[in-house]
């Protein structure tokens, strides 16, 4: 069983938008995969009511029963736990960081959000997790590649001394139609750039352990 932490001690990273995109994802590949929702605002939970899939499960707890969670979900069939953490909560956070194989610390390009993460990055630290960062709602890539601020927030991100993911996942409004219904944009638009671009990040996280 592999554990993977979405992290973000600042709200509106698209923290739980990530986390739920790639949770469909492993469960169309196969993958006995659970979200984990200690967030009080429980936006994953409440996704999961508007679902008319039954995968991927989706368990509300609070931080203090995760310890004791995961240990009961230590089974052959249990191959990907998602947690989805709580933005300016860093105990809870410090909880699940100590607790997971990956942390994923999710951003967005921005500078106000890039000196945001140095908290998240503290908690990673301190617990001696294995991390890395995830910019999210980037400027969509042109031809040449990626946008200069894309280009620029992983320059700022080397002070922080943690790995950065080679995928950058797009602003689109793909990932926000799709959750109307309870949907994830692997289903949603299985061919659109929105859905590649978990697939790719997926792949990514893949090569991590």
């Amino acid at each position: 069983m592999r554990t993977i932490c979405l992290l973000a001690q600042k709200g509106g990273t698209g923290k739980t938008t990530l986390c739920l995109h790639l949770a469909v994802l492993a469960s169309e590949l196969g993958r006995n995969a659970t979200v984990i929702d200690i967030d009080p605002q429980a936006s994953a939970s409440a996704w999961k009511r508007r679902r008319q899939r039954d995968i991927p499960e989706v368990l509300r707890y609070e931080a203090k029963d995760l310890s004791g969670v995961l240990a009961g979900s230590e089974q052959p069939d249990k191959e990907l736990i998602f947690l989805d953490t709580a933005p300016h909560s860093s105990h809870e956070a410090a909880t699940a960081a100590a607790l997971a194989d990956l942390v994923l610390i999710v951003s967005r390009p921005a500078i106000l959000d890039l000196e945001a993460i140095g908290e998240s990055v503290k908690i990673v630290k301190k617990q001696r997790s294995r991390g890395a960062v995830v910019l999210n709602a980037c400027p969509p890539p042109h031809r040449g590649g990626e946008t200069a601020i894309v280009r620029e927030a992983r320059e700022a991100l080397e002070v922080y001394g943690l790995p950065v993911s080679p995928v950058s996942v797009s602003q689109r409004a793909a990932f926000s139609h799709a959750f109307i219904d309870g949907r994830a944009v692997t289903e949603f638009d299985a061919t659109g750039k929105a859905a590649n671009e978990i697939r790719s990040l997926f792949d990514w996280i893949e090569t991590q352990w």
